[in-house]
């Protein structure tokens, strides 16, 4: 344990390099979080016919890209605010920033969701225009 602590105020204190695990921990929170949210939908989709199912991929792998680009913006606050941010003493900037973060990531997940079911529709359009055979 305090080992963890002396690790805690080595990345608290040096902020030039300290920046990159955070980072790390960020992005593992993040997938954690999307991977909560769109477990259920591709087990689901999974289930269908393979074939729907790697046209639901390719579909979305196009569509996602906005809510990649929205976790790389809130990944940049985030950096942006670790290295200006004073952790000692809150103040309105950290907690703004602290919303804003929550708000990007927020956006990022939720148009991530919209990608995927706009791939669902694609496809269930597909299929309905008889472009696609069982």
């Amino acid at each position: 344990m305090n080992n963890l602590t002396n690790l805690w105020n080595v990345v608290l204190t040096q902020r030039t390099w300290s920046w990159a695990v955070i980072g790390i921990g960020y992005l593992l929170v993040f997938l954690f979080v999307r991977s909560f949210f769109l477990q259920g939908l591709i087990k689901r989709a999974r289930a269908l016919n393979s074939k729907w199912y790697h046209e639901i991929k390719m579909v979305y792998r196009k569509k996602c890209i906005a809510g990649w680009i929205l976790f790389l913006i809130s990944f940049m606050i985030l950096i942006f605010f670790w290295q200006t941010a004073d952790f000692r003493q809150a103040s309105l900037y950290e907690i703004g920033m602290t919303f804003l973060i929550i708000v990007t990531v927020f956006f990022a997940i939720t148009s991530q969701l919209i990608a995927f079911g706009a791939s669902t529709i694609h496809v269930l359009k597909n299929l309905e225009n008889n472009q696609m055979t069982l």
